[in-house]
Parts: C-alpha cells; structure tokens; sequence
C-alpha cells in the first residue's frame, strides 16, 4: 500500500509539473504575441493577430488585451492623420496592410473590455461588429461616442457610425434604458448635426436619431427638412437626387416608417 500511494503521489506531481509548465509556456506566447501585436512589421502582425483571433477572448490575458486595444487606438488615430492629409491633397503611400484594422476591430470587439471604448470609437465605420460592441456598453460608451459626433475632427464614417449606435441604445439595443442626461448629450449632439453643413449620410443618419428621441424641437427641425427644400440645401446638399432623397427620408421618418436596423 505504501508504495501504490508513493507512485500515485509521484504521478500527481508530475501531472501538475506539466500542468504548470504549459501554463507557464502559454504566458509566454501571450507576451510574445503582445509584443509582435506592437511592432511595425505588417507580416508579423498579420499572423500574430490570427493567432489571437484563434486563441479567443476568454483566454486573452491581460497584457494581450492591452497591446490589441492599444494597437486598434494606434490605427484609429493614423486613419485620422491619413484621412485629413487626403482632404488636403497630400499624397499618401498605401499601407502595408490596408485591412489590418478590419480585423483588428473584430478581435478587440469580441473582447467585450469596456477599456476598450475609446479605441472601438475611433474605428467606428470598419464594420458592425464594432458598432454592436459600443451599442452593448450602453450608457458606458455614451460619452466616447457623443464626442466622436461633437468632434469637428471625427471622420464622417466615424460620425455616421456613433450617430447610429446612440440611436439603437435611445431604441432600446443597449442593456438597459439611457439615462435623462446621457439623452440630453444625444439631443444635443443630434442638433448639431441636423443644422449647418453636413456630409448627406450624415444628415440621414442625424434625422433617424431625431426622431428616435421623440423630442419637440428636434422633430421640428426634421419637419423642416421633409418640406423645405431650402432647408435642405442649407446643410450643404445641392445635388438634386440627394436633396429628393433627403426629404423623402425626412418625411417617412416622421410618417413612422421604422430606420434601418444594422
């Protein structure tokens, strides 16, 4: 008996041995993987990214964690730079790996890290996975994406995307009902994006969110627009198409035809 209770004594230490070993090797390919996440090769990146992608967000430490959201906030301020630079007529190289930020937005999405709203913000516009990540925070991603809408400096996508998550959570899509501040910001932020000059997609997206709000002076400001074909032009839109569409957009909205659902 004594010498059966040594084996099996010896085999259960040597099974944790080896448990202890991969854990510890797991660690170290997370660091790694950390590491390769930061640096600038586009290769090394690529595949680092799906490799994470395969190990999956439940088993992404903390410093994994961190470089993907840090790197998905990186890309999202050099789209900024790249976007702007484009609006002055500079000239740009192309990028190495144009659709690394697609994929890196889906990986830091599954996450579900609310220390992630920032970076999630900024690569607004990259796909629906992003936009339904922000919509899950609820009140939490509030503030991030009505600066994106405030901001003179967001990029239209990036603006056409935030208005269109404040308007799922002022729908309901969010975990719980918005708060009366938070609704304050999001009128106030629809206003400014339903007067003065805006990008037409823009000024749709601001009209479903109006009228999501159900707000008097807001509604107003969409009636205007379903009427006037003035008012239209007021915000910059002089194509004829795009005013017409406009105004049936406006004018439907209000009738209670529902906004698309993404």
């Amino acid at each position: 008996m004594d010498t059966r209770r040594q084996v099996v004594l010896l085999i259960i230490v040597l099974v944790a041995a080896a448990l202890g070993s991969a854990v510890a090797h797991a660690q170290v390919d997370q660091s790694a993987l950390a590491a390769q996440i930061r640096r600038a090769n586009a290769k090394e990146r690529s595949r680092a990214l799906e490799q994470v992608r395969l190990l999956g967000p439940e088993s992404t430490g903390p410093e994994l964690r961190a470089a993907l959201i840090a790197a998905l906030e990186q890309e999202g301020q050099l789209r900024g730079r790249r976007y702007h630079a484009d609006l002055r007529g500079e000239r740009l190289e192309p990028l190495e790996d144009p659709e690394f930020v697609f994929r890196l937005s889906r990986v830091v999405a599954a996450l579900r890290d609310p220390q992630a709203i920032p970076a999630l913000t900024g690569a607004l516009g990259s796909g629906a996975p992003v936009r339904r990540a922000l919509v899950a925070f609820g009140e939490e991603a509030v503030p991030a994406l009505v600066a994106a809408v405030g901001s003179p400096e967001s990029i239209e996508y990036v603006v056409d995307d935030a208005l269109i998550a404040l308007r799922l959570m002022v729908e309901g899509a969010g975990p719980q009902p918005l708060s009366a501040g938070a609704l304050t910001e999001v009128r106030r932020v629809a206003k400014l994006r339903l007067t003065g000059k805006q990008y037409f997609t823009t000024l749709w997206d601001a009209i479903d969110l109006a009228v999501a709000l159900d707000d008097p002076e807001l509604t107003q400001i969409v009636r205007s627009l379903a009427s006037d074909r003035d008012a239209v032009i007021a915000r910059g839109i002089e194509d004829p198409e795009l005013i017409q569409e406009t105004q049936r957009l406006a004018a439907e909205r209000l009738a209670g035809v529902p906004a698309w659902r993404p």
